[in-house]
């Protein structure tokens, strides 16, 4: 089982070993049990007895493991790893791991019916969010490492438990893998151990709160900031910009900040900010200042957006359209048609796209269309941009004639044409002469082959 590069998304250069998960998963029971036969024998089980949500808890784990080897060893589509996802989630809740409230800012939700989807959904969340963030050498080890370690000294504030425990046992597991993790990488996580840990994640943040293991405080969450605000980004930038949310790209918090600070620079960011969110969180539940956690979360996401090196693409999408749509109202009906809205930006590296985009709407506005946008994703040279130009009031549905175009470049290695991004465009079918402008459109979108190429 070997991760191979490709040339395109994975850009490392020999093969990998992909067997990393399970490793951990073994020595996290090594530890764990080892910890609890010794208190069973010689300190009066001082820890805790076990019941039925430890062994689902166990049993859901392998679960999740096993799904990440069959995806590691022959892919899965996003959809069929959701499903089973929410199967092995749905056995875990049905086991008694629900959510009864949410405790945030010291204000509690009580969430009713909604508690056994609210716990699915968060379950569902940490798994995905550690499974995205593993994209580099020893990120999701690093990240994983510092949190499991937060939320062992929130289970422990009050006295040392089996939850504490398991939360030291997978820390110490990921603190050891490291040692082969780390940039040059020798062996991964794969799927199959970063999808483990965001399981045994999202469940010990259920558990961490030794008042009551049905709450949902806000310092674990704060603990996770970072993880949930790189997976929040990623299905914001893949939703405003039209692509599936199971599309890949390298637009991620360590993608960017490896391209920025090189691998070992990646890793110490991302260590120092997932110590700032942790060590505040822990504070915050230490002297009863819940604000202090959000106040760890709001530097940090702060530091990543202002200095420009991640979240900063994905807020001005989100900034963009909102401004977008609130002009919207105040625009009379008579122009709607011929009033325009158009934005642009450089969701990654620094290519000139400007070039090719401009002509293309000028190209647009002879030819009498309503919409056109382009999206470009090309992995290989961390490069991304997005923009789109169109009248406020699109015609109906039934009156439009629409078409997605992709676009082609040639890689000079191997001579090979690869797909770059694509094309829409939307035109009003009422007029007569809509294929005549799309069938011109589209001739001279040809002679601009030469732009995009260079």
């Amino acid at each position: 089982m070997i991760d191979k590069p490709d040339g395109e998304r994975k850009l490392h250069r020999t093969p990998i070993a992909l067997g990393g998960g399970v490793a951990v998963f073994a020595s996290l029971l090594i530890g764990f049990l080892a910890t609890v036969l010794v208190d069973r024998n010689f300190n009066s089980y001082s820890l805790g007895y076990f019941n039925s949500s430890w062994y689902m808890l166990i049993i859901a784990a392998a679960a999740v493991l096993l799904v990440g080897l069959v995806d590691d060893r022959w892919p899965l589509r996003g959809r069929q790893k959701l499903l089973i996802q929410c199967l092995i989630v749905a056995s875990v809740v049905g086991s008694g791991t629900v959510i009864r409230q949410i405790n945030l800012m010291g204000f509690e939700i009580a969430l009713g019916n909604l508690a056994f989807p609210v716990t699915m959904l968060w379950l569902l969340i940490a798994i995905n969010a550690l499974n995205l963030i593993d994209g580099a050498d020893g990120m999701a080890t690093t990240v994983g490492c510092i949190v499991c370690a937060g939320l062992g000294f929130l289970s422990s504030r009050s006295g040392v438990n089996l939850t504490a425990v398991l939360c030291f046992a997978l820390s110490g597991s990921l603190l050891g893998f490291l040692v082969f993790n780390r940039p040059p990488a020798t062996i991964y996580l794969g799927d199959a151990g970063s999808m483990m840990i965001g399981f045994f994640v999202g469940v010990l943040a259920i558990w961490s709160n030794t008042k009551e293991s049905t709450v949902l405080a806000s310092a674990p969450v704060a603990i996770l900031a970072l993880p949930l605000f790189d997976s929040t980004a990623a299905i914001l930038r893949r939703w405003l910009t039209g692509r599936s949310i199971y599309v890949t790209d390298r637009a991620h918090l360590h993608h960017l900040l490896q391209a920025k600070y090189g691998s070992l620079g990646m890793l110490a960011v991302v260590a120092g900010l997932c110590l700032i969110t942790t060590t505040l969180a822990c504070l915050s539940t230490y002297y009863s200042l819940p604000w202090v956690s959000v106040i760890g979360v709001i530097f940090t996401l702060g530091i990543l957006i202002l200095t420009r090196s991640f979240g900063h693409a994905e807020s001005k999408l989100v900034f963009t359209r909102a401004i977008h749509f609130c002009h919207s109202f105040s625009t009379s009906p008579t122009i709607c048609e011929s009033e325009k809205q158009h934005r642009k930006q450089a969701l990654q590296g620094s290519g000139s796209w400007e070039t090719v985009w401009e002509p293309i709407v000028n190209l647009a506005q002879s030819h009498s269309l309503a919409s056109i946008k382009i999206d470009l994703n090309i992995a290989w040279l961390h490069e991304g941009y997005h923009a789109s130009w169109h009248s406020v009031r699109l015609p109906e549905k039934a009156h439009q004639l629409t078409m997605c175009i992709p676009l082609f470049t040639c890689r000079t290695k191997d001579q090979s044409n690869l797909v770059i991004g694509r094309l829409e465009l939307v035109g009003s079918a009422k007029s007569p002469q809509i294929y005549e402008n799309i069938a011109g459109f589209i001739e001279q979108l040809i002679e601009l082959t030469p732009q995009i190429d260079r």
